[in-house]
């Protein structure tokens, strides 16, 4: 822990089924604002707090 780069937990991947996704960092009150997400490729990462969010497999364009 002398470097202080290490995180409490790893990393969080969540599976979406649509391309535009919203993060609160998910621990209630211990969260953070939310923030809305454009999945542009395969993947997007929340800028708060690292979780990944992962396109479906099957996912066109629409989202749906």
């Amino acid at each position: 822990m002398a470097d202080g780069g290490e995180t409490a937990s790893p990393t969080e991947t969540i599976v979406a089924n649509s391309r535009e996704v919203a993060c609160d960092g998910g621990d209630g009150a211990y969260g953070h604002p939310k923030v809305y997400l454009k999945i542009l490729g395969h993947e997007v990462v929340c800028p708060y707090c690292s979780r990944k969010f992962v396109l479906a497999a099957g996912v066109g364009d629409g989202g749906h």
